[in-house]
């Protein structure tokens, strides 16, 4: 095998050497024998001996290595061009030659001149020692080397035997070596690329046709020396000196022009001159060196061998000039076919090997590194230049020093060499230009040891020490960016393979090959960063930086830094700071970014516990920062965003042309690959940033148009122009008074604690935030704060993000926080607007400076992208995230207003998934620190709709969603004198003038943009129903504490005094007793009393000090009590209204905070879409309102909803008073909700200010006060309770007056506002009245409600107590329904009662309590109906035209808005009706009929009456208590309150002013009313009134004229009144009543307690009895038909008879028969012509009342009698007035004596001065009554005054029997009476009948002058003083006239037949012949004629001359013709004498 190149040149020296050694000296003894020869013989012959032996020595080496040697004997001591060639082509030596080129061999060697000589040495081995030894000096000149390239194939591993060198081969090789010197001058060494061509056989040889041959690199010398010597010692050493003078080396073909390839080609040499540095360009070589020196020390040891001891190498300056070709590679075919060469299993163990394999080969050449080591290099300058771009770049680095010792260390670990390496740079430029570096270092220290151990096994231990000295690096982002754009162009292959699923291998914990530990240090890093025109923006500063980093830990390598002191200015803003500074610039001084400290950790960590993915250790970095600060300011900011917009088109501009065309990629895996940093986390510790700017206060007008809705009649409309046609403006002027324009702000946001954990293997972040804080402040002009408001602060929140997992689910994400506060002020929001808008513009001005070089991109492209964007958005659509909430505090407060401040607090907040619900607790909304809401636990979610979103509906189609808020308690409170309807105006007020602000703010930053209408975007999702499920909702109105306070103390104090009083009274009765002498009889008993026990003591009565002390005791006992009764009280919290002030010192109880308060329990609403929309709502107002159809009304809003309601209960309730308002279970309610607002015209406007924030007002118009139509109520609502229960009250009314305030308060104009509480413009001056709240009602609220109760029970109280439970009039029924619309109202109910507390009343005040239920009902009815009809007047003539407000076609608005609709006048209409059970009659399905009850009793159920005088007492009692109040309770809004101050009154007349009419109609089908007396023995007991109808009609009214609001309006009087009674029968059952005595005697024995079922079925058990019984006993009498009619001149007829036509037409004309229509008498009870009542049923408007009876039956006994005169008796006691009480008689008196007319007598003073009236109290001219053609009449009302001596009186004997005379009370029309008159003694009857009969009551009032003789007479004579008047007497009479038409008298006797009851005339009609018709048993006594009876009574004088009334009774009779026998006169004159003239019983 050949040897190599370089064994063949190092032979070659060798050799030559050595012959050379051989030869000289036999030359040189030839030499010095033949001395005498010339020199020229002597140069030839060595000439020829040096030829001889070159030739000898080339020839042995083409034999032996195939190579051909050519050179040229310059002399026996020199060779000139010498070529030594390869022989590469010859057949023996082919694989040879493959495998020396594929290897890199050396291709040739030339060289121009080799010459010898022999010198002495000079070199220096010590101080002062020179070695003086020869030296054969080799002096080659123009050495040139031509290699080949070298090959990248695979070798084969040698195995190299130890090398082992022994002292005596050292001895010898230093002793030759130290005699060799080298000198080699123009050295040249090139590397040759030779492409290989194709192999071709031959006769089975090979041969390699070679390619075409390129220069790769030429590396040129001047010199270079090699000098050994060696010392003398006892260890000798060698030292070899090397020195290279300067040194080229280029790059490809080199500069100098020759072709090398011909010289090679033609076997020549070629000149030296050729490969000179003469030919090279020096400035433009790769690489230069001015000098390179080194000097090497070598010694023996003996186990080492030879070693390096000491090397010393120095060189000159350096020059590195690089482009871009040096660093272009080509790559063969080889090379890509062995990179795709990846076998996976032997990864593991090649890297294994390689690993051991350097550690051997490390271990072994330890020993080859020198001892000491020291490299100078002065400058090293590096010089790149693209040629392509032209760019050219400078880096120089300035004194490079390198020290290196080796020494041996001994440690525990094991004995190891160590190196110490030192490497220090004075000056480092990197990228420099233009005296500017990009990166500059003053000084570069770089200290490292190294560890190597002397056993392979051990692994190498390094640690570097770096140190930096002001280090600078300024990012010139103008240099840079040609050489980022160079990088970007760069165009890699990609391949892009399917990642593999396989997961990444555990951490091999073999020992490791180099351990090494690094620490970098720069006390002071300046970066300044530059913009791409070189201009500074930004100086970073960092004081001090550490970096330590190593691979100790078995996880790998692991880095650590510390970053202090940083900071961060603008450019400009530190020179400014360095000028203004002597001494230098403080280090955060006017800083942008201060950081204190940073540290940052990166490397792998042993996680806790091993993960999902299988990754135990993983690679993190940790990030610490603490005391960061960031001072912005909008210059500062305008930078930063102007910065990162360039940097941002700048890199946008590299990454698009860094764009690939898209490839398809493989599937990805799920799990993560493990590559890379897994695990990221930062914490940041006191952060603070402030920004501070300024806010503009412009003075500016900006249009203000107004959008106006006129509805169907014009419209959406846009107004922007005012009425006089000018724009429509508004004026936006600052409050400062200063000229200033601008207000300085800071805003700043401090955060104490922050930590971030990003952890890529899970896709999760983690946010964790202990606080942080933002506060905003405002700076006046001296910088001093004016304002500073928190705008949030957070604590303890957390944000957690992660992968979802789930298919469905994309990402779950987690916020939660301890407590958030936030605040919103109207100026913060102003300047945050306008920093949003200047930072908006200066985007958009930084967009338009941006150049967009790759605008046009490919369509096809742009397509796919949006393809696979629209692909990738479906797929994320299709996975939902989901976001948890968990918040423990939240508090939100806002200045909405002027005045107005909000605060919405949540002590909770929780969602698992926030896009489905959230959980509230603790939920508050305050205003004015005034609690408003509450809620403890709300639930808000959402669900969707499946009938909204069908299955098979399309995409693009909007989900529909159900929105269901779920709460357990809501409170809504009306606080106390809160005004809602200010804080409403002021919050609209301040959203509308902060719009203007803001509008006017952007028209100011962007003068030139358009504001474009903006499309909304249909919203993807819809609300389809909203529902609320509450278990207990309250609303109320807050109580005033004061009065709630003196509420409940005063029921406190009451309760004990009157204990106190109870036991006082005791004890004084006690004391009196004691008091008492006793007497004789009873001693004991009297000591026995004399001593009392109280609390165990014993005490004496007639000890006065004991007794004292006892009442004490009494008196501390009661207080004790009220203390610990206050003590036991809850005191309430209240809403917070009255938390400052006089009413903060009350607390009432939780039971007394509410005025009025509404709750629901189990509620459950929902809310839907009225189907149509607008239209739709448009269409039920139509519906509900027909005016609103007929005059087409537009709206200008529409709110409407369907109502789907259900509820448990439902309580209305007045403060704590005993009975609630309204009660209800079990409620339901399916209907619709519309609030509408008329649409008017455009309104008037006015100016107004608008205060916003603290230092702006706008001045704006608005619409004129009460020039906007009211939102009004239109509802079609049925509502269905189970039971119910409504309860009223006279003592209910302050409360009402109070709720009445309470919204008044509410709802008025107020001004709030704080910046300008004097404001002239809040509150208009009006042009009309306010509405009453009657009108109000009927504006407002229309449509249809409807009430279904299943049983319902009404309380009205009889006492002015609100808190009385007992004393009331109580309304039970079954199922009831209540319709409401508008001016109607109708009440129907079934099994309808009436019960009084009459008797509890009587028995209140004694200890005797009836027991529960014993009494029966008052009224009782199957049936019951109410309808009241309220018929409205106003001036309009339209009442039910509640549209007021101009219609948009009318084109302005009227004059007069409510008068027009104010009423004036009031008709009210009340229809009752009674009514039996219809078994056909239909009920409502919750009322269930009893099956058991059968039809044909049907008519046995009818109303029942049950009376007695107690009840008509107590209810005269309730009556004029609720009609006419006690204690102002009516009037008590009239009265003035505490605190409030007095205004004045509305105006507006009262309701009862108002009420012009009132008509009242009771209907009552049939009838029965029983008496119910209290004693038992009463006569009265058992007396029943039947009939089969009653009806019964009042009118009150004012008079027939048209009523205004300023016309004189009479008192409401009764015009009208009628009574019918079909069919009355009265009749006495003594046996079947029901007694109240009974009661009264169940209630002493107490043995048992009657039910309420018990005494009602006793009610009905004269149903029973009268078969069992005669019907003929009891019977007191009976009637067809009885009427009684009154009307007055006043009433109006028309109206009248309108309403008594709609009465007789509604009335059901149901005709039921009872059981007296059974008999046999038809004819009896048939109805009779209305032809006989002669006229008589005319009514006549002369205010008399006229009773009409038909068919008059009447038996009259003694027993009868006695009943009604103990039945008139008692109703007569109960109607009469209360005694008045003794002060009230008192005051009476004085009244008189104070009125006293002095000189008049007081005999006639009350007579005379107080003319007489009527009880209707009507005065009218007195007229004569007229009857024409049915025109009515207006008699006199007065009486006639007669003035006449009184001597006249005595001649009128009989006054005037004329109708004229007198006043007429009333008037008895009977139609066939009959009067059966029984005889007890007589045993008979007397039967009076007539045809008709007349009853006449009149009154006539006269006045008499009487004599003063006769009245001194009269008195008796005494001084009687004279008067010049004339006495006067007043005379009244009182007339009582009865007329009989044909009447006939009848006698039956008793005895004869006792069977055959009564006997009574058949009826005799006038038309009829008359005809003799009696019964069986009459016989007549009296022949038919007329009979005439008057009864008078006189009565007159004064008070002190009495006068005995005169009675006179006269019977006058024509025609009487009488025929009777004895018996039938007895009978006669017994009547007359034991019955009708008998004395009444007492």
């Amino acid at each position: 095998m050949a040897a190599s190149p370089v064994k063949f040149l190092f032979g070659f020296l060798l050799v030559s050497i050595i012959l050379w050694l051989l030869f000289i000296p036999t030359l040189l003894a030839s030499c010095f024998e033949a001395k005498n020869d010339d020199q020229a013989n002597r140069d030839n012959l060595y000439t020829i001996s040096f030829r001889f032996a070159s030739r000898l020595l080339a020839w042995i080496l083409s034999r032996v290595m195939g190579a051909s040697v050519g050179f040229r004997v310059g002399g026996w001591k020199c060779l000139r061009d010498v070529v030594i060639k390869f022989k590469k082509f010859s057949r023996l030596y082919v694989l040879i030659v493959l495998a020396y080129m594929l290897q890199g061999a050396v291709e040739s060697v030339s060289v121009g001149e080799i010459r010898l000589s022999l010198r002495q040495s000079l070199v220096k081995l010590g101080v002062g020692f020179l070695s003086r030894d020869p030296k054969l000096q080799v002096l080659i000149s123009d050495l040139e080397v031509v290699m080949r390239s070298s090959s990248k194939s695979k070798q084969k591993s040698r195995s190299h035997k130890p090398r082992t060198s022994g002292r005596g081969k050292w001895m010898v090789v230093a002793n030759m070596a130290r005699f060799l010197s080298i000198s080699i001058t123009e050295l040249v060494i090139r590397a040759m690329d030779r492409e290989l061509g194709k192999v071709v056989v031959d006769d089975g040889l090979w041969a390699v046709v070679v390619g075409e041959v390129t220069p790769k690199a030429t590396v040129e010398a001047k010199e270079l020396r090699v000098d050994i010597s060696k010392d003398g010692g006892s260890k000798p050493s060698l030292f070899v000196k090397l020195d290279l003078l300067p040194i080229v080396a280029h790059l490809g073909e080199p500069r100098a022009s020759y072709d090398q390839s011909s010289s090679l080609n033609s076997g020549g040499c070629f000149s030296t001159s050729q490969a000179s540095f003469a030919t090279t360009e020096r400035a433009s070589a790769p690489f230069s060196c001015e000098e390179f020196s080194l000097s090497c020390e070598f010694g023996h040891d003996r186990e080492a061998g030879v070693v390096v001891k000491n090397v010393d190498i120095t060189s000159g300056e350096v020059t590195l000039n690089l482009n871009e070709e040096l660093f272009l590679k080509k790559k063969a075919l080889s090379d890509t076919s062995h990179a795709e060469e990846v076998v996976g299993a032997n990864i593991d163990s090649v890297k294994l090997q390689k690993k051991q394999g350097a550690l051997l080969a490390i271990t072994k050449y330890t020993s080859m590194f020198p001892e000491k080591l020291c490299f100078n290099l002065p400058k090293l300058d590096v010089k790149f230049v693209h040629q392509e771009h032209g760019l050219v770049v400078d880096n120089d680095i300035m004194g490079i020093q390198l020290k290196s010792t080796k020494s041996r260390s001994v440690e525990e670990v094991g004995d190891s060499t160590r190196l110490d390496i030192q490497m220090d740079f004075s000056e480092i430029h990197l990228l420099k230009d233009a005296g500017v570096s990009v990166v500059e270092i003053l000084k570069l220290d770089v200290v490292s040891s190294v560890y190597i151990p002397l056993e392979p096994s051990s692994p190498i231990r390094s640690e570097v020490d770096v140190k930096l000295g002001g280090t600078q690096c300024h990012l010139l982002m103008g240099r840079l960016r040609p050489w980022m754009q160079l990088r970007s162009s760069k165009k890699k292959t990609m391949v892009l393979r399917q990642e593999s699923s396989s997961l990444e291998r555990p951490e091999s914990t073999e020992l490791k090959a180099i351990m090494w530990t690094c620490t970098v240090s720069a006390p002071e890093m300046t970066v300044v960063l530059y913009n791409l025109s070189s201009v500074p923006l930004y100086h970073g500063c960092s004081q001090s930086s550490h970096v330590f980093a190593n691979n100790v830990s078995s996880t790998g390598t692991a880095v650590h830094m510390e970053l202090g002191e940083l900071n961060l200015h603008m450019a400009d803003e530190y020179q400014e700071c360095l000028k203004e500074s002597l001494f230098g610039v403080e280090t955060n001084t006017g800083s942008l970014m201060h950081v204190a400290k940073i540290s940052l950790d990166w490397g792998k960590k042993d996680m806790d516990s091993l993960e999902e993915d299988g990754f135990k250790c993983k690679l993190v970095l940790s990030v610490d920062v603490t005391g960061m600060g960031v001072y912005l300011t909008f210059k500062r900011v305008e930078s930063l965003i102007s910065t990162a917009y360039s940097f941002k088109a700048l890199l946008k501009n590299l990454s698009a042309s860094a764009k690939k065309p898209a490839h398809s990629r493989g599937g990805r895996s799920s799990k993560p690959s493990g590559k890379g940093t897994r695990l990221l986390k930062l914490n940041l510790e006191r952060c603070y940033i402030n920004f501070c700017s300024d806010v503009g206060l412009e003075n500016t007008v900006v249009a203000d148009p107004k959008r106006v809705n006129y509805g169907s009649q014009g419209g959406r409309v846009v107004i922007s122009v005012t009425a006089d046609g000018a724009k429509r403006t508004a004026h936006i002027m600052p409050t400062k008074s200063d000229e200033s324009k601008t207000l300085k702000y800071s805003a700043s946001l401090e955060i104490f604690h922050f930590s971030l954990c990003m952890n890529r293997d899970k896709l999760s972040t983690q946010m964790d935030l202990e606080r942080a804080r933002s506060i905003y402040k405002e700076y006046l002009e001296d910088n001093s704060p004016a304002a500073k408001v928190t705008l949030f602060d957070v604590q303890n929140a957390k944000f957690v993000r992660r992968s979802g997992g789930l298919k469905e689910i994309a990402v779950c994400s987690l916020f939660s926080a301890t407590d958030i506060t936030l605040r919103w002020e109207p100026d913060v929001h102003i300047a945050l607007f306008e920093l949003t808008s200047r930072l908006k513009l200066l985007m958009n001005n930084q967009k338009l400076h941006v150049i967009d070089d790759e605008f046009m991109k490919d369509s096809e492209t742009k397509k796919e992208t949006t393809m696979e964007s629209v692909q990738l958005e479906k797929q994320h659509k299709k996975r939902e995230s989901v976001f948890a909430i968990d918040v423990e505090m939240l508090s939100i407060s806002a200045e909405v207003g002027d005045g107005v401040d909000a605060l919405v607090q949540v002590q909770s907040i929780f969602s698992e998934n926030a896009r489905i619900g959230v959980l509230l607790e603790g939920l508050i909304l305050s205003f004015n620190q005034a609690r408003v809401f509450r809620s403890s636990r709300m639930q808000i979610s959402r669900i969707p709709n499946c009938s909204g979103s069908p299955s098979d509906a399309k995409p693009e189609v909007p989900t529909t969603w159900d929105w269901v808020i779920q709460s357990l308690d809501v409170h809504i409170c009306m606080p106390y004198r809160l005004q809602l309807r200010a804080i409403d105006d002021s919050i609209e007020e301040m959203l509308r003038a902060l719009k203007l602000i803001t509008t006017a703010k952007s028209h100011i930053i962007f003068p030139t943009k358009k504001e474009n209408a903006k499309v909304k975007k249909p919203s993807s999702m819809k609300v389809g129903c909203v529902k609320f499920c509450i278990r207990k909702l309250t609303a109320d109105i807050e109580e005033e504490p004061l009065q709630g306070w003196l509420d409940e103390h005063y029921q406190l104090m009451k309760h004990e005094a009157c204990e106190l009083a109870v036991r006082l009274n005791f004890l004084d009765d006690l004391i009196s007793k004691g008091s008492q002498s006793p007497g004789a009889a009873e001693p004991n008993d009297f000591k026995h009393e004399k001593k009392v026990h109280y609390n165990g003591n014993e005490i004496d009565i007639q000890d006065a000090s004991a007794m004292r002390k006892l009442q004490e005791d009494i008196y501390k006992q009661s207080f004790r009590s009220y203390y610990q009764a206050c003590q036991s009280r809850m005191p309430s919290e209240g809403s917070g209204a009255c938390r400052d002030g006089f009413q903060s010192g009350f607390k009432p109880s939780t039971a007394r905070t509410s005025l009025f308060s509404i709750s629901a329990t189990e509620l459950d609403l929902s809310l839907t879409r009225i189907e149509g929309g607008d239209d739709g709502m448009i269409g039920v107002v139509q519906k509900l309102d027909p005016v609103c159809l007929e005059h087409n009304i537009p709206f200008s809003r529409l709110y409407g909803s369907n109502i789907v309601l259900h509820t448990g209960s439902l309580v209305v309730q007045l403060r704590n008073y005993s009975y609630p308002l309204f009660a209800s279970t079990s409620g339901r309610c399916e209907g619709c909700v519309v609030l509408a607002q008329q649409a008017t015209c455009f309104q008037p406007q006015v100016l107004q200010d608008v205060f916003i924030g603290r230092w702006r007002k706008v001045r704006m118009l608005r619409s004129a006060s009460g020039t906007t139509p009211p939102v009004k109520t239109y509802s079609d609502l049925p509502i269905h309770f189970s039971k119910g229960e409504i309860s009223y009250g006279v003592g209910f009314e302050p409360s009402f007056a109070d709720i009445s305030y309470a919204f008044t308060v509410a709802l008025r104009r107020a001004n709030l506002s704080i910046r300008n509480p004097n404001a002239s413009n809040v509150q208009p001056l009006k042009k009309e009245r306010s509405l009453p709240w009657w009108d109000e009602m009927r504006n407002y609220i229309h449509g249809n409600i409807t009430l279904y109760f299943a049983e319902t029970r009404w309380n009205v109280l009889a006492t002015t107590d609100p808190y009385e439970k007992s004393d009331k009039l109580q309304i039970a029924s079954g199922y009831m329904e209540i319709q409401q619309s508008d001016g109607r109202v109708y009440v129907s109910a079934k099994v309808f009662k009436i019960l009084l507390s009459s008797l509890e009343s009587l028995l209140k005040n004694s200890t005797l309590k009836p027991p529960t239920g014993t009494c029966g009902a008052f009224i009782e009815a199957p049936a019951f109906s109410v309808e009241v009809t309220m018929d409205w007047e106003c001036e309009s003539g339209n009442p039910l035209n509640h549209y007021l407000f101009a219609l948009p076609i009318e084109g302005r608005p009227r004059e007069k808005v409510f008068d027009p609709f104010r009423s004036t006048s009031l008709s009210l209409r009340w229809n009752l009706s009674l009514k039996p059970q219809s078994p056909s009659s239909t009920l409502n399905d919750n009322v269930v009929i009893d099956p058991s009850i059968k039809p044909d009793n049907a008519s046995i159920d009818s109303p029942i009456v049950n009376v007695g005088p107690h009840d008509f007492a107590w209810l005269i009692k309730f009556w004029n208590m609720n009609y006419l109040p006690p204690h102002k309770l009516r009037m008590f809004s009239r009265w003035p309150r505490f605190g409030v101050p007095r205004i004045a009154r509305s105006g507006n007349l009262s309701l009862d002013k108002v009420m012009t009419e009132f008509m009242f109609r009771i209907d009552s089908t049939p009838t029965c009313m029983r008496h119910m007396p209290l004693d038992d023995n009463d006569p009265a007991k058992g007396l029943t009134l039947k009939m089969t109808k009653l009806k019964y009609e009042l009118c009150y009214s004012r008079g027939k004229q048209q009523y205004t609001f300023e016309s004189k309006r009479d008192p409401l009087d009764l015009v009208y009144q009628g009574l019918d009674l079909h069919m009355p029968k009265a009749y006495i059952n003594k046996e079947d009543s029901p007694k109240v005595a009974k009661v009264v005697q169940m209630t002493r024995k107490s043995t048992q307690s009657a039910s309420v079922d018990r005494v009602t079925n006793e009610n009905y058990s004269y149903m029973k009895g009268g078969s069992e019984t005669h019907r003929d006993d009891g019977f007191l009498l009976s009637s067809d038909y009885f009427t009684i009619r009154r009307q007055a001149p006043k009433a109006d007829p028309t109206r009248l008879l309108v309403w008594q036509e709609a009465g007789r037409r509604n009335l059901e004309m149901t005709y039921v028969r009872s059981e007296f229509e059974n008999g046999s008498e038809s004819d009896e009870h048939a109805p009779s012509d209305p032809s006989d009542d002669d006229g008589y049923n005319v009514v006549i408007a002369d205010n008399c009342q006229r009773i009409f009876i038909y068919g008059l039956k009447l038996l009259w006994t003694l027993e009868n009698r006695d009943a009604v005169w103990s039945c008139v008796g008692g109703i007569s006691k109960a109607f009469a007035p209360p005694k008045p009480s003794p002060s009230r008689q008192y005051a009476q008196r004085k009244l008189l004596e104070e009125n006293q007319v002095p000189g008049r007598p007081k005999v006639l003073q009350d007579d005379v001065l107080k003319p007489p009236s009527n009880s209707q109290g009507a005065s009218s001219p007195s007229l004569e009554p007229t009857e024409a053609t049915g025109t009515l009449s207006s008699p006199s009302n007065s009486a006639k005054v007669e003035i006449q001596p009184f001597g006249a009186v005595a001649k009128q004997r009989n006054f005037d029997d004329s109708e004229e005379d007198g006043t007429r009370h009333f008037m008895v029309n009977v139609i066939e009476p009959q009067f059966n008159l029984h005889s007890e003694e007589a045993s008979g009857r007397f039967l009076l009948a007539a045809v008709s009969g007349r009853v006449l009551a009149r009154s006539f009032h006269s006045i008499l002058n009487v004599g003063y003789e006769m009245i001194e007479q009269a008195l008796g004579g005494g001084n009687v003083h004279n008067s010049d008047s004339q006495p006067e007497m007043t005379w009244n009479r009182m007339e009582f006239s009865v007329m009989l038409e044909h009447v006939q008298a009848h006698v039956a006797p008793t005895d004869v037949d006792p069977g055959a009851g009564l006997q009574w005339l058949p009826k005799i009609r006038r038309s009829s012949p008359k005809v003799k018709r009696t019964g069986a048993l009459l016989e007549r006594v009296f022949m038919p004629c007329d009979m005439y009876f008057r009864y008078t009574r006189h009565k007159g004088g004064t008070s002190d001359l009495k006068v005995k009334p005169l009675k006179e009774l006269t019977f006058n009779s024509h025609n009487i013709t009488a025929t009777m026998t004895s018996r039938q006169f007895q009978v006669m004159l017994d009547v007359l004498t034991n019955l009708l003239f008998a004395r009444l019983p007492k």
